[in-house]
């Protein structure tokens, strides 16, 4: 007779149990008895094999901890500072990057701009060249922010990391993982596989569904390391999480480092440690870290005070293995779990709906109806929304994203602006009205625009007034204009494979020039001069 408990975990992955898709692989333990593994659809639709508990797939940042596992094991061994500025191991950075450490690599507080970003912002999903991460990080000579003043993911410094890492070791990542982590765990069917364009025996393909039905091929744009590389099974990273918890080859000391919250220099602290999440949820303490290819996602973790490991895999795009994880914990733990928070109703949207925008410092949000609930969408990432109160909504997504939002009301109560409260810092985003934004806008940032730290050529009003596009290093994109403000306007990727979205900003630079400042998730101000040759 099955227990009830596993009926409650198969029925939450029962509708993927098709032929005709791909899937996912799952697996949950409790107190070391294995309760759930399985594969669900298709790991391959050329091939026809079905997903399986020994399908490899693809782990995306979940990697990143490994990195630091690493960084810190040689650390311990006295060949490598994590505090140093990184300048000592990488000398071809300009120096306000050199200035950064690993540390603040390891916990996205460095501050430097992100090779991914920048990659996808100007070459689409063109694949660029194994030297084309490290290139662009060596073109950055403004920043995001300064050091320790913001968590901001950061797959540019995690490449930084790696790169570090085989300059000390004298091998290859991959080596370095296999031989100091890897076998030292009989992890055997773990890899970092660098390539889409590698074959690696036994892996699934990555699936991305498209918006008319069906699935494409995922293919990675890059070489990734330690930002997301590696590939595993679930019995792999099951004997992994287990070790993090009870360590065989390093001190319980380590493991307790990497899931320290990380202090920013206002005082506030980020759950986020290194490469390592751990909080509470819903009354009980986690560790976590999600992962995210083309394609695909993962999601890592475990409940330690109640024996509970969870591995999700997916190799479809819209099967979120986050949501599917924390399903599964619910229904392990439903009876300890304390209620979850309210979502915010759509009900209450009538008012609330709308645009907003800081003038200090660019942030633009938007508040929307999603079915029954309401979003905060932050470019262009429809983050859900909870109620704590009527006039306070909050954001909390992995720990990655948190937000508290309050509103601003005037008269009559109506809302006329929204206070953001965000990793201890509060700013006002002033309500846009519809009758604000005028097409014509759009038409002051034509011309031809230039970015020596993208290495990009921009072109915008040719053919369109609300056309951009973007020639990269190594390939092209396209995005569409839409007016907000007086000299700024929404950017939106016309590649539904490029979910990129940002605010473009019209400005007058230091030397009385019209300048363009650009924001994404991941960058900050952006700066493209005018191509006065043909601007």
């Amino acid at each position: 007779m099955t227990h009830p408990r596993i009926e409650k975990l198969e029925a939450v992955l029962s509708e993927l149990h098709r032929n005709d898709a791909p899937g996912l692989v799952a697996s949950v333990q409790q107190h070391g008895k294995t309760l759930l593994r399985r594969g669900y659809g298709m790991a391959s639709l050329d091939s026809g094999l079905v997903n399986t508990p020994a399908t490899k797939m693809r782990i995306g940042s979940t990697s990143k901890h490994f990195a630091c596992a690493l960084a810190l094991l040689l650390r311990d061994e006295g060949v490598l500072s994590i505090d140093d500025p990184v300048s000592r191991w990488l000398p071809e950075l300009p120096a306000s990057q050199g200035a950064r450490t690993l540390r603040q690599f390891m916990n996205h507080t460095g501050g430097t701009r992100d090779y991914l970003d920048l990659s996808l912002l100007s070459n689409g999903m063109t694949v660029v060249p194994s030297e084309g991460a490290f290139e662009y990080q060596c073109r950055q000579h403004e920043a995001n922010f300064e050091p320790g003043e913001q968590f901001m993911y950061n797959n540019g410094g995690y490449r930084m990391l790696s790169t570090v890492l085989e300059r000390v070791l004298g091998v290859s990542l991959a080596q370095g993982l296999r031989e100091r982590l890897f076998e030292p765990l009989s992890m055997n069917e773990t890899f970092l596989w660098c390539s889409d364009l590698d074959p690696l025996l036994g892996s699934a393909t990555s699936h991305i569904a498209r918006a008319e039905g069906g699935f494409s091929k995922g293919i990675f744009p890059s070489v990734i390391l330690g930002e997301g590389g590696i590939a595993s099974t679930l019995d792999d990273m099951q004997r992994w999480l287990s070790h993090l918890i009870t360590p065989r080859i390093w001190p319980q000391a380590l493991s307790q480092e990497m899931m320290a919250p990380t202090e920013l220099n206002n005082g506030y602290l980020n759950p986020y440690g290194f490469g390592l999440i751990r909080e509470t949820w819903r009354g009980v303490r986690i560790f976590h870290h999600a992962g995210g290819v083309v394609g695909g996602t993962c999601q890592m973790l475990a409940a330690p005070d109640h024996g509970v490991q969870i591995v999700v895999m997916s190799n479809r795009s819209d099967v979120t293995a986050a949501e599917i994880a924390q399903q599964l914990l619910v229904a392990m733990l439903e009876d300890a779990l304390e209620a979850p928070e309210t979502p915010a109703s759509s009900q209450h949207g009538e008012g609330l709906c709308g645009d907003y925008y800081c003038a200090l410092n660019g942030r633009h949000f938007a508040i929307a109806k999603h079915e029954e609930t309401l979003v905060l969408r932050s470019f262009g990432m429809p983050l859900p929304l909870t109620q704590s109160t009527p006039d306070v909504l909050r954001v909390n997504l992995l720990s990655v994203i948190a937000l508290t939002v309050e509103l601003v009301r005037g008269d009559a109560g109506r809302i006329v602006a929204i206070d953001v409260i965000e990793q201890g810092r509060r700013y006002r985003c002033d309500r846009i009205e519809d009758a604000e934004r005028s097409t014509e806008l759009v038409e002051r940032f034509a011309g031809r625009w230039h970015s020596g730290e993208l290495g990009g050529e921009v072109v915008i009003g040719d053919g369109r007034p609300e056309s951009m596009r973007v020639a990269g290093l190594y390939g092209r994109s396209t995005y569409k204009l839409q007016p907000l403000l007086d000299n700024t306007c929404l950017m939106v990727s016309e590649d539904p494979a490029v979910p990129l979205h940002g605010t473009l900003r019209l400005v007058t630079g230091k030397d009385g020039h019209r300048e363009l400042l650009l924001d994404t998730a991941r960058t900050r101000q952006l700066r493209f001069t005018r191509d006065r040759v043909h601007g």
